[in-house]
């Protein structure tokens, strides 16, 4: 039985030892060079969820500093300066590769050795063509604003909304010819708030299943999947959070048999506070007909949400967690840019989405006068 013993412990720390050998052996090294940096830490992170992760931490000495470590499928990284002089992204994979960049403009670097991120800069230079056209749109429309010439500026943003629409054809036209690079995913998830639940939903199930393990295809998934929770035609979701004075308030306790906008905003949205007097007419015109709104916000200071609550006369109950993009109901219903709204019927069925503006009277117009 000793000997039985002894030769299975030694098998087993030899595989231990395999195992740990295996372990530490970094299938990438980023060798990166950033002149003028001298001494000083240099941070890996990544992006998850709006929040910064630090993934390493390197001693540059003279300018030069070696990241290394394992990685299965090609992502998305930033070099970080410690003393937050700014940041590089790049994208790593297995493989060894070499960054040189400047610490007087570090949005000049070169990468070699990242097919991954030869890829997505080819791309993005293409993409950029869209962008160039639509600062050029802003010179004029600040021209035109100035000139107060009207209908120079519905001309000016037609074009800029056929703009945006051609870019982001480009974008689901690239993600479905190239459905094993990562860099689709990557891309798509970006500017996610883009797209409309089918074209997403098309472009996430074309993906390989070769990369179906990459966060950036996990992410979206799980985008598509709340998106339809909270499609038109499915049954509100249910939350509850505080008003400004820490009481909690169910959605569910508003609705009463009343058609209910929930609305996302916060103070320091420009565009929020330009619908807001069209949602306060709204209100008034149809509140005692049925209809109420339950305005949920993303703000994270108090006293400035409370602020502008008063100051644009917005009446109707108020909730929110203080956490910025980070709001529980904001995650429940796929919220990623505001204003954003969704209205509820008495029957707890949502009817509509982004209704702002004429569109949001029409609607209320239409169902109100069938009563």
């Amino acid at each position: 039985m000793y000997k039985i013993s002894s030769l299975f412990l030694g098998i087993l720390l030899g595989i231990i030892a395999i195992s740990c050998q295996q372990e530490e052996k970094p299938n990438f090294k980023l060798d990166a060079t950033i002149v003028g940096l001298g001494d000083t830490t240099v941070y890996l992170q990544q992006r998850r969820d709006g929040d910064w992760v630090k993934v390493d931490s390197v001693n540059f000495v003279a300018d030069k500093g070696v990241f290394e470590g394992n990685i299965d499928l090609p992502e998305s990284f930033y070099l970080t300066i410690k003393d937050g002089k700014g940041y590089i992204p790049l994208f790593l994979e297995q493989g060894e590769i070499t960054l040189t960049s400047n610490i007087n403009n570090m949005r000049d670097f070169s990468v070699e050795g990242s097919k991954t991120q030869d890829e997505y800069s080819s791309f993005m230079d293409a993409l950029s063509t869209f962008d160039e056209q639509a600062s050029l749109l802003g010179q004029r429309y600040q021209q035109a604003k100035a000139d107060g010439n009207d209908d120079e500026l519905v001309n000016i943003e037609n074009e800029y909304d056929s703009i945006m629409e051609q870019k982001t054809q480009s974008m689901l036209d690239y993600a479905m010819s190239n459905n094993e690079s990562v860099v689709s995913p990557f891309i798509i998830m970006s500017n996610s708030y883009l797209f409309e639940l089918d074209a997403l939903d098309k472009v996430v199930s074309n993906f390989s299943d070769k990369i179906a393990n990459s966060y950036y295809v996990i992410y979206l998934t799980n985008r598509v999947n709340t998106l339809k929770k909270v499609a038109v035609g499915q049954k509100f979701v249910d939350f509850t959070l505080d008003d400004p004075d820490g009481n909690p308030i169910a959605l569910s306790s508003v609705l009463n048999n009343n058609y209910v906008l929930v609305d996302f905003w916060a103070s320091w949205c420009g565009p929020c506070r330009a619908e807001n007097p069209n949602v306060v007419e709204a209100y008034n015109k149809y509140h005692d007909k049925g209809f109420d709104v339950f305005g949920v916000s993303f703000d994270k200071d108090h006293d400035k949400w409370v602020e502008a609550i008063e100051k644009d006369g917005l009446t109707w109950k108020h909730v929110s967690d203080l956490k910025y993009w980070s709001s529980a109901a904001g995650k429940l219903y796929g919220v990623q840019s505001i204003p954003h709204n969704v209205l509820i019927s008495p029957e707890g069925i949502i009817v509509e989405k982004n209704l702002r503006g004429e569109d949001l009277q029409n609607k209320l117009e239409e169902i109100y006068s069938e009563k």
